[in-house]
C-alpha cells in the first residue's frame, strides 16, 4: 500500500514541474516590456500547467536571457 501512495504522489506531482520551471525562468529572461514579463508570471501562476507549457513551447524562445 504505500508504493501505491508513493507512485500517485509521483504522477500528480509531475505535472507542476513545468509550472516551477517557468516560475523560476521567468524573471531571468528578458521581454518585450515588463507588462508582459508580469502578465506571463500571471498567467503561469493562474494556469498551472497549461500556462506553463504554452509558455515554454511559445514564448521562452522568443526572448533572450539576462546577462
Amino acid at each position: 500500500m504505500p508504493l501505491n501512495i508513493v507512485a500517485l504522489i509521483a504522477i500528480l506531482s509531475l505535472p507542476l514541474v513545468p509550472t516551477f520551471w517557468a516560475i523560476l525562468d521567468i524573471p531571468k529572461r528578458r521581454f518585450a516590456s515588463p507588462r508582459k514579463k508580469a502578465v506571463w508570471f500571471a498567467i503561469v501562476s493562474t494556469f498551472p500547467f497549461i500556462g506553463a507549457m504554452i509558455y515554454i513551447i511559445l514564448i521562452r524562445r522568443h526572448t533572450e536571457p539576462i546577462s
